[in-house]
């Protein structure tokens, strides 16, 4: 766990300037798609590491305790049908919405078959960096940075 944590924060605190360096040099679409590969390697070194650590049991313990406990056990708990399309319905904002780390850390929360969590998590990479990187960051970057830093 120590180790993906400390990766967590080098994720955290390169994204955003590495996502700009991107847009800048490479454009809007093309820097998303490289954002998209970086975050896809860190979502598949993320769920590796977290993989059998009692350290998510004892995230799980925690919320067990409080009301997202509850909002997991309805997500994850139940196995028949009403169940899965609980968890599908959740999957998309925890792919748009959360980074890396956090989806690493949901997957397994949710107790999602390993190839499942690793399709989702790696795959859900591009999707996530398209919408934030390309379409977000790559529009303030277009419509008022770069305008801006030409200005000066």
């Amino acid at each position: 766990m120590g180790a993906a944590l400390v990766l967590w924060r080098v994720e955290a605190y390169s994204a955003t300037p590495l996502a700009l360096l991107f847009i800048a040099t490479l454009g809007r679409w093309p820097a998303a798609l490289a954002m998209g590969s970086v975050m896809a390697v860190f979502a598949a070194v993320f769920l590796f590491l977290l993989e059998d650590d009692p350290a998510v049991d004892d995230i799980r313990a925690w919320a067990d305790r409080r009301r997202l406990g509850r909002l997991l056990e309805w997500l994850a708990g139940r196995t028949d049908v009403a169940g899965r399309a609980r968890r599908l319905a959740a999957l998309l904002p925890a792919v748009m919405l959360l980074g890396p780390f956090w989806r690493a850390i949901t997957f397994h929360l949710f107790r999602m078959r390993r190839p499942a969590a690793y399709l989702l998590s790696v795959g859900g990479s591009f999707p996530h960096a398209l919408l934030w990187t390309g379409l977000v960051l790559g529009g303030i970057w277009e419509g008022f940075l770069w305008p801006w830093l030409k200005g000066l």
